[in-house]
């Protein structure tokens, strides 16, 4: 036989998951609906589940959990009067012109207005692009070996290309 307690426990808990449903709250669990319990109550607790990532690819968010040690880096396209100039550039946090970087872990973010253009840095364990079509300012997390590394433009790489020393 149950004990009652825990019989009103469970229907509290499927009582408030359903109201959080009718009512457009969250889907993420409550302490109670994971199953901890207050003091003092019988069985095991458990905890809540950790809060979720950003997925691969998509711009963290302040607060999103995303790794602190991640350096900014902007990847440029074209320039801001006219995003269809031939013009290819990584930037760091102050909007200097990197030539050279510490091994390390960057977050990307692309800078690319352009339909004609794209932005591409590779070299070693690195291959990361936008599209030539459409625009792209979305982030995404790089580890930078040491060794040379180049951002181009792949329709126009005879004339917007660049290298980049990671040491």
């Amino acid at each position: 036989m149950r004990h009652p307690r825990g019989v009103v426990i469970a229907l509290t808990s499927a009582l408030a998951l359903a109201l959080a449903g009718c009512a457009g709250g969250s889907a993420e669990p409550t302490a109670e609906s994971a199953g901890a319990q207050s003091p003092g109550a019988e069985g095991p607790a458990t905890e809540a589940p950790a809060a979720s990532t950003p997925a691969p690819g998509a711009e963290p968010s302040p607060g999103s959990g995303a790794p602190a040690e991640a350096t900014p880096l902007t990847g440029v396209v074209g320039t801001d009067d006219d995003p269809e100039a031939y013009a290819i550039a990584l930037l760091d946090a102050s909007g200097a012109p990197v030539e050279s970087l510490p091994a390390g872990t960057y977050a990307l973010t692309f800078a690319d207005r352009s339909s004609m253009h794209n932005f591409r840095l590779r070299g070693p364990g690195v291959d990361v692009a936008t599209e030539v079509a459409g625009s792209d300012e979305s982030t995404v997390e790089v580890t930078l070996e040491p060794g040379t590394y180049e951002i181009v433009c792949d329709p126009h790489a005879g004339t917007m290309r660049a290298e980049i020393e990671v040491t």
